[in-house]
């Protein structure tokens, strides 16, 4: 364990902090974060993303029941037999309804219906009323996704330039590369699971990206403090000071989130349900990065003190 300079014991002994040595697991943090980050590009490549109609068009189908629905699943997989199309079901349970999302696109009403009258007269034996039948083109085009992209990499750049002027490069460096870190392990998780990818999800990866990237800073800026202040500047000791001094704020901060987004996972309806989700684990490992990954990835490329300081 690190030995503490008696400038920041006595420090804590003033402020009354309880200490915690939280560099000593950045190891541990940095070895499971590479390997979280290996595992999900691999499943990236090979699972793909399950891309919704709002980047690749398709058709709508919105069913209404006069029973109630208990197997959804089998309607999923005759559905998919029958169109020969990537299926995604979305069932209001307190309605009856089922809303069905065919990624190709069915210009023809009638054979739509000749299919679904197979399905639920012939097999299922539910009787049923079409409410509505669209045909959706692609409400985001290739231009657009590239323009996106080209966004976020405006963002990260100007990111690392705020950072590298206002505090040092290496922290900027750091930062960055946590930012990587939350996004890459998120995406990872929604392709394994096999989430639809829709413009709500990209939401949630911006907020993600806001929430780990304010909580960082607030950690950096706590270190640029207390290397003006300590004069026997040791920069491990200095990082797990400001650590320990910031993590009721980060911990509460996450904990109310976290409640909200529960609340709205459970009670939000279904289609904010994948939304909240990836908003739990995003902030669970924003929360994480920025106490571990960004210090640990800072303690190795080094520090200047003397630029934070100016």
């Amino acid at each position: 364990m690190y030995l503490l300079n008696n400038k920041i014991t006595k420090f804590i002994k003033n402020k009354k902090l309880k200490y915690y040595n939280f560099m000593k697991w950045n190891k541990y943090a940095f070895t499971i974060s590479s390997i979280w980050i290996i595992f999900s590009l691999i499943i990236i490549y090979f699972n793909h993303f399950n891309w919704g109609l709002d980047f690749t068009g398709g058709t709508i189908v919105e069913l209404s029941f006069n029973k109630p629905i208990k197997n959804v699943k089998k309607i999923k997989f005759l559905l998919q037999k029958i169109f020969i199309s990537k299926i995604n079901i979305i069932f209001f349970k307190k309605k009856n309804i089922i809303l069905i999302k065919l990624s190709k696109k069915f210009i023809n009403n009638r054979f739509i219906k000749k299919k679904l009258l197979i399905i639920f007269n012939n097999f299922l034996k539910y009787q049923y009323k079409i409410k509505k039948i669209e045909f959706l083109g692609p409400n985001i085009d290739k231009n657009f996704i590239f323009s996106g992209f080209a966004a976020v990499l405006a963002v990260f750049l100007s990111i690392s330039l705020y950072i590298g002027f206002r505090f040092e490069w290496n922290l900027s460096f750091s930062i960055i590369l946590s930012l990587l870190h939350d996004l890459i392990i998120t995406m990872g998780l929604i392709s394994l699971l096999h989430i639809e990818i829709d413009l709500t999800i990209i939401t949630s990866f911006i907020s993600i990206i806001s929430y780990s990237l304010n909580d960082s800073i607030i950690i950096l800026d706590r270190i640029r403090e207390n290397c003006f202040f300590i004069k026997n500047k040791n920069i491990i000791n200095i990082i797990n000071l400001s650590i320990n001094q910031t993590i009721k704020r980060s911990i509460i901060t996450s904990n109310i989130l976290l409640i909200m987004l529960l609340n709205l996972y459970f009670f939000g309806g279904i289609l904010l349900k994948n939304f909240a989700f990836i908003m739990i684990i995003g902030i669970i490992i924003g929360t994480l990065s920025s106490i571990y990954i960004v210090s640990a990835i800072a303690s190795k490329i080094g520090i200047d003190i003397d630029h934070i300081n100016n």
